[in-house]
Order: structure tokens, then C-alpha cells, then sequence
């Protein structure tokens, strides 16, 4: 998925060997033999599969049934794993096993060096595009640690507990604007708000991005299968054990903003990117067939969870029905108070694991534009290393301020596009043209064509009233 392409990202050797260096401290890889390289077993196949479609999404799909209905967006949500699962195996059969490096390896073998490079270039925008949804994410959870704990610091003085002055002012600080923010030094705590949060993000960002040793978001980038966990059980609990459950908005279907949650499944469901490097790590078994169908279907109940669940959520539907309830709800951590223990603790989840991952996702994007620039001047990378990152950071800023831009928004038009070239035009174009000694026939092109359309659809429907 592209809000999740963190966990597993495919490269060209001259930019996958970076990234294993630094998990390795720089040792040489070509002494690792190839049977080393292939000693995957089939459970760890199965999870880094799974992680690679599972990731910060989780806190969409409740918004995104509520656009479809949650009859429809469950039906469509098993229609498109089962069709996306398909498509994942053609990449298995013919960039995996067909000893592809990545599957824009696989398209330029099969459809010519164009192809190549347009997987390249559309795999330099989607990391930018998950920078982007990190950072307004990160934003919103930077702003709900501190408002959280001053809120909660602030709950003793009620009772005739003490707090400190600051605590006490960041807790009743305008949270939508600038309005309280003075020029003297006593009353500085009140500048903080939403669009403060976005600038501290911002810097940190930048700071983090700017790092050359990566050791240590390696390291913990591991843990991302937990946090992701954490929050769907975050979701699922606050929805339905916490509180009563209320009836959903949308119990059936809502068919006019149904191309909403379908390209948001598109973000969701496609692991195309990560399947030939995830399993050629597991090279030596003959059961990654069946390693990437069980993997769909586990990513399929990890979001059918938080989808249903959350839409019995109170505390869901009252925001979703107030003012700007579509943007608010968008984001699942939006809807509680931060001073909440489960929430807080949710947002540090959060944001512990992207401050990790937006300098790997910075990394991977600058080695893929300095991919498509062969010939850029190496005396220039740190001025362009800078200029990228700046890119980046600023315009996930940007999306993260803007009033009418939320991650709903972008999760689905991105997911739908990206969707379309790796999940559906790739795979497909690959299948029916790329070998072309061996003819199909007419009915497994009509078939392919299917699938292609459905993925045209999808894309164009994001930009259709």
C-alpha cells in the first residue's frame, strides 16, 4: 500500500545494497552466499507480506466504509484482495521466479526499457506521497501527545491539585488558530496548536532526514508489526468494548461516494512492490504461492476489523456528523480526546514508529531520483539530498495545515493511481504481452482486460464529480 510501502520497498542493486548496508554496518554483500540469501522460512514469508499492505491505513478504513456503506465496502474489500491477489501472483510467477531484481526489473525485461523507467519514477512518487501522509499524521499525533499530557496534567488542579503554569496554559490553548498566541513570554504556551505542531514536525523531519547513519531506524523500523497491531486492537476496542456500540451511518451502501473506499482498498491492498524481494528471501521453498494468498487474507481481516468495528464507534459517529466531520474522521485517532490513556498511548505508537521510518522513506526517495539522474554531478547530491527532503517535508506540511486536504483525500486518489500501475497495468500488460511465444487465449485476454478496466476506473473515478 502506499501510506504502508515503508515496511518493504523494492530497489534497483545499486539502491537496495545502501539500504542493506546500513542494516549490516556496511559488510560486503557479496560474501552472504545465495542460499543464505534464500533461507526465509514460509511464517516469516507470510508476515513480511502481511506487513507490507498493513500499516498506518488502518486509521482510514473505518472513513472509507462510511463512504461506501459497510455491506458494499466489505463486499468490495473481498472482491478486490481476491482480484489484487491474483495480480500478486503474475508478479510472483514472472518477476520472482522469472529472477527479477523488482518489478520494475520484471516490466522493463517484458515491455522494454520505457516500462523501466516509468515503474521507477512512479515508485519515486509514491514514497513521496507516503512522506507526505506520515507527516500529516505525525503532525496530528505530535500536537495530541502534548495537548494529552497537559490536559492530564491540568486534571489534578480541578480537585485542588497543583500543576505547573504551562501545563495549565497548553491545555486551554486555542486548538484551531492563532487567536491566543501573544507576544509575551508567560503566555508562549498558547501558541501551540495544530499548525505549531505541524512546524515542530516539520523541523524534526528535516533534522532526522538530514542523518547519514540509519542504523538505529533500522532497528526499530522492525517494530512496525506491533504498532500496527496496537492500533487495530486500539480500534476495535475503543469502538466496541469500551463503549456501547450505536448504529452505524451508512449500514448498506452509499454508492455516490463509494469510489472513495475504493481507492482507498487500492492503498490498502496492493503489495506488488515488495513481493519479489519478500520472496526471493524465501527462494528455496515452493509454497509462496500459497505464503502470498494467506498473507491477502490475513491483511483482508486486519482491515475488515477496524472497518466494521470502528463504525460503531459513539464517539465515530458524533464527530462524523459535526462540523468537518469528514476530515476529522478520516484520522481514527482524531475522534477521542488525547487526554484519553488509550489514545495518548496510541499516538505515541504512532509517532515513535514514523519519526523512524519518514528518514528511511527520505533515504529510499533520494537514492530512486538519483536513480532516474544517472548524470547528475555526485559534487551536487547534498545540495539536491536537501532540496528533496525540503520537497517533501513542505509539502506534507502544506496537506497537513490545509483545512480541505485530509489523509482520506489522499489515500484515495494516490492509492487508486498507484494501484492502477503496480497492481493492475503492470502485472497485466506484463502477463499479456510479455511473452510473446506463448500466445494465450482469447478468453484470458478478455479476462486480463477485465482487471485492467476495473484498475482504470478506479483511477479515474478519483477525479470525477
Amino acid at each position: 500500500a502506499p501510506d504502508d510501502v515503508e515496511r518493504a520497498v523494492p530497489l534497483e542493486d545499486d539502491v537496495e545494497r545502501p539500504l542493506r548496508d546500513v542494516a549490516s554496518d556496511g559488510d560486503d554483500d557479496d560474501d552472504v552466499s545465495e542460499d543464505a540469501r534464500a533461507s526465509a522460512g514460509d511464517l516469516a514469508t507470510i508476515f513480511a507480506l502481511w506487513n507490507t499492505m498493513v500499516g498506518s491505513a488502518v486509521l482510514a478504513v473505518p472513513w472509507a466504509f462510511t463512504e461506501s456503506g459497510l455491506a458494499l465496502g466489505a463486499a468490495s474489500a473481498v472482491v478486490m484482495t481476491c482480484a489484487m491477489a491474483y495480480t500478486a501472483t503474475l508478479v510472483l510467477r514472472y518477476g520472482a521466479r522469472g529472477g527479477h531484481d523488482d518489478l520494475a526489473g520484471m516490466c522493463g525485461a517484458a515491455l522494454g526499457p520505457r516500462a523501466r523507467a516509468g515503474c521507477n519514477a512512479a515508485m519515486a512518487l509514491m514514497m513521496a506521497q507516503c512522506v507526505v501522509v506520515f507527516d500529516m499524521m505525525l503532525s496530528t499525533s505530535v500536537y495530541g501527545i502534548v495537548k494529552g499530557f497537559a490536559d492530564l496534567a491540568k486534571m489534578p488542579a480541578t480537585g485542588g491539585g497543583g500543576t505547573t503554569a504551562l501545563a495549565a496554559t497548553l491545555a486551554s490553548s486555542n486548538s484551531t488558530g492563532w487567536a491566543t498566541c501573544t507576544n509575551a513570554a508567560k503566555d508562549a504556551a498558547k501558541c501551540w496548536n495544530p499548525f505549531t505542531a505541524v512546524g515542530v514536525t516539520a523541523v524534526a523531519l528535516m533534522c532526522l532526514g538530514s542523518l547519514k547513519n540509519l542504523d538505529g531506524f533500522v532497528a526499530v523500523s522492525v517494530l512496525g508489526p506491533f504498532f500496527m497491531t496496537y492500533l487495530i486492537l486500539f480500534i476495535v476496542f475503543k469502538s466496541v468494548v469500551a463503549s456501547a456500540p450505536v448504529a452505524p451511518i451508512a449500514p448498506y451502501a452509499n454508492f455516490s461516494t463509494f469510489k472513495k473506499t475504493a481507492g482507498v482498498l487500492s492503498s490498502c491492498l496492493f503489495s506488488h512492490h515488495a513481493v519479489i524481494p519478500v520472496c526471493r528471501a524465501n527462494s528455496k521453498s515452493k509454497n509462496n504461492g500459497r505464503n502470498l494468498l494467506v498473507a491477502y487474507v490475513l491483511a483482508l481481516m486486519s482491515y475488515l476489523a477496524p472497518a466494521l468495528a470502528g463504525n460503531f464507534s459513539a464517539a465515530y459517529v458524533a464527530v462524523r456528523r459535526g462540523p468537518n466531520g469528514s476530515s476529522r474522521a478520516a484520522n481514527f485517532l482524531r475522534v477521542f480526546p488525547p487526554s484519553d490513556y488509550y489514545t495518548l498511548s496510541a499516538h505515541v505508537a504512532v509517532t515513535v514508529q514514523f519519526l523512524t521510518m519518514v528518514p528511511l522513506l527520505l533515504y529510499i526517495l533520494r537514492t530512486q531520483v538519483f536513480g532516474l539522474l544517472p548524470q547528475f554531478p555526485a559534487k551536487y547530491h547534498g545540495a539536491a539530498s536537501f532540496a528533496v527532503n525540503f520537497a517533501a517535508i513542505a509539502l506534507g506540511s502544506f496537506c497537513a495545515a490545509h483545512p480541505d486536504i485530509d489523509i482520506g483525500m489522499i489515500l484515495s486518489k494516490c492509492g487508486a493511481v498507484f494501484g492502477l500501475i503496480f497492481a493492475y497495468a503492470a502485472p497485466v500488460l506484463v502477463h499479456v504481452f510479455g511473452r510473446r511465444g506463448n500466445r494465450h487465449p482469447l478468453w484470458n485476454h478478455i479476462a486480463h482486460g477485465t482487471i485492467l478496466a476495473v484498475g482504470v476506473a478506479i483511477a479515474l473515478a478519483q477525479f470525477v464529480d
